[in-house]
């Protein structure tokens, strides 16, 4: 009798050896995806029979584990340590504190049921998310903010950094269309309470999906338009349990959060307006600050030419004259211009010059004649004449 229960005994722990090596065969892959899988089985243990909803994993101070289907726990987590949700932008989710520290959880999948969360706290007080977010400018003089990269493991960027323009045409959005279809699918949406209007456009090559994104938004009576194209790959493509991660990553992902913090951080360059489309807009006005600005560009007029620039009227007379509002004169005293001054400079046909307040210089020519013209800017001409040392023989400067 004893005999026959110890073989029974052998047997049972012979079956469950087999069920082992059997479960461990069939899913080798995902119990050893981070090499030594005695934390993760830890962590699944502590989650299983433990009431945490989060465990630290042994041997590292920055990974956690979960159970999937508590999409929160991380926000919540995050919180007892003094930071709120701020964005997800693919696999990575974005914290702020009260401080302005930030930190980045960055997720995948230890199998359908668990996740797995790396959690780097930046203490450094920087604005860029771990130097995550770059900036560029457009050749329209349009700043703004992207990210580097967009962080998940089944969706890339295959037409970036976004594209930015700002047309001067109203907003208007026509949901229409289909995603598939020539055109796409154009649909409009509230993203934090700001409007967008919304169009992908998606087509299958070669075991992947590529999807172009257009995002328009009313930007300071103008429609800003953002465009870029990023890759899915086809989740079919691959074995479990990389299948159910593709297609929970790609149910998760959310670009909406990231366009929308593209959009908020675009800095447009003001149009520069000349001194003559100054005086046109503070002249009528008798605000205080009107009439301190019109001062402060009515001293900058110091010859003819500034008079005629500044939007001021020449009068008939011999020699030119023009009259500015704060009752001055000024006398075209010139009998060339500085287009004519610089190729003779560049030239080598000057000996001398003479340079005044008023910005009028005088060449005095190796030929024996002599030329005036008004500089743009006080000094410009020195600038000149200290380019031309090695160039042209000395030539004497002085100055009123």
């Amino acid at each position: 009798m004893l005999k026959i229960n110890r073989n029974k005994i052998l047997g049972f722990f012979g079956v469950l050896i087999a069920i082992f090596i059997l479960v461990v065969l069939l899913y080798k892959p995902v119990i050893f995806q981070e090499g030594n899988p005695w934390p993760q089985i830890k962590g699944i243990m502590q989650l299983k029979f433990g009431d945490a909803d989060i465990v630290k994993l042994s041997g590292s101070d920055n990974k956690f584990m979960t159970e999937s289907k508590n999409g929160t726990t991380i926000h919540d987590f995050m919180k007892t340590k003094g930071y709120e949700f701020t964005e997800q932008m693919g696999s990575g989710y974005f914290f702020k504190s009260a401080t302005g520290q930030t930190a980045v959880a960055t997720h995948r999948y230890y199998s359908r049921h668990y996740s797995l969360w790396n959690i780097t706290e930046n203490i450094n007080n920087t604005e860029s998310n771990n130097d995550l977010w770059t900036t560029i400018t457009t050749s329209d003089g349009i700043t703004f903010q992207y990210p580097k990269e967009i962080l998940s493991e089944y969706i890339s960027e295959a037409q970036w950094p976004p594209k930015l323009i700002i047309e001067d045409r109203p907003f208007i959005c026509n949901p229409s269309g289909n995603e598939i279809q020539q055109g796409g699918q154009t649909e409009q949406r509230l993203v934090d309470n700001r409007v967008y209007c919304i169009t992908k456009e998606s087509e299958g090559v070669a075991g992947s999906i590529y999807t172009a994104y257009t995002y328009e938004f009313p930007k300071d009576n103008q429609t800003g338009v953002i465009t870029f194209t990023l890759r899915f790959v086809q989740c079919q493509n691959y074995d479990e349990p990389k299948a159910s991660e593709c297609e929970s990553e790609r149910s998760a992902f959310d670009i909406d959060g990231t366009v929308d913090r593209i959009v908020q951080s675009i800095k447009i360059k003001s149009k520069q307006l000349s001194i003559a489309e100054e005086l046109k807009d503070c002249l009528p006005k008798s605000d205080m600050d009107s009439y301190e600005r019109c001062n402060e560009l009515l001293e900058t007029i110091r010859n003819f030419d500034d008079c005629v620039k500044a939007g001021f009227s020449i009068m008939k007379s011999n020699p030119p004259q023009c009259a500015t509002v704060d009752g001055r004169t000024f006398t075209d005293e010139t009998n060339s211009t500085w287009d004519v001054a610089l190729t003779a400079l560049n030239s080598c046909e000057v000996e001398s010059v003479f340079q005044t307040h008023s910005k009028l210089v005088t060449l005095n020519l190796k030929n024996g004649n002599e030329l005036t013209a008004y500089e743009p800017q006080i000094d410009d001409v020195m600038e000149v004449v200290d380019g031309l040392k090695g160039g042209c023989s000395d030539v004497r400067m002085a100055t009123e």
